[in-house]
């Protein structure tokens, strides 16, 4: 267990709370809790109700919908859905893939933070940015990959199948 110190001191060391004074991030650390996850353990599940945001201590968590691996999240990054109010459903399901400890704080304390701390409001700001430009890329690179196996298939003389956005579903096992 970290004290209050220890955690203020790594709330600091990350990206979302570098510049935020550090008395406001002691503050903020004061509403956390600590959460030890065995590896292979869900940290929560899709469709399991939501319980705030997390920052990795130690360890690496997978982000997954599904049985599809969306990202990983190690020590000093942070994952959960903060569009979700407390006790809706996730959409993901995050899973640590070795030992890891966590810091968990309610959406609702989060919030409050942010409103109480507007250095915190800035930072989430710019750090959803950030997530969103490497999605916005993302997306792009996927988009050009389509059209090259597009291209290539059209060429060995296969037949595209049509695609209209909201209609695919996945095949079972997927």
């Amino acid at each position: 267990m970290l004290t209050l110190i220890e955690r203020t001191a790594f709330l600091k060391s990350t990206d979302l709370f570098a510049k935020i004074p550090t008395e406001v991030v002691a503050q903020l650390a004061t509403r956390t809790r600590e959460l030890h996850i065995e590896a292979g353990q869900p940290v929560f599940t899709e469709g399991e109700l939501n319980t705030g945001a997390y920052m990795v201590v130690e360890g690496v968590i997978e982000i997954r919908k599904g049985r599809v691996l969306d990202r990983l999240r190690g020590p000093g990054e942070g994952f959960g859905e903060l569009g979700l109010g407390e006790g809706e459903p996730h959409h993901f399901s995050a899973i640590a893939n070795q030992p890891s400890y966590l810091i968990n704080v309610s959406n609702e304390m989060f919030f409050d933070g942010m409103q109480d701390y507007p250095e915190l409001g800035i930072a989430m700001v710019r750090l959803l940015s950030q997530r969103i430009t490497e999605l916005v890329q993302r997306t792009h690179d996927l988009e050009g990959q389509i059209a090259h196996l597009n291209a290539t298939l059209r060429r060995a003389g296969v037949e595209i199948p049509k695609y209209t956005s909201g209609t695919y579903t996945r095949p079972p096992g997927i």
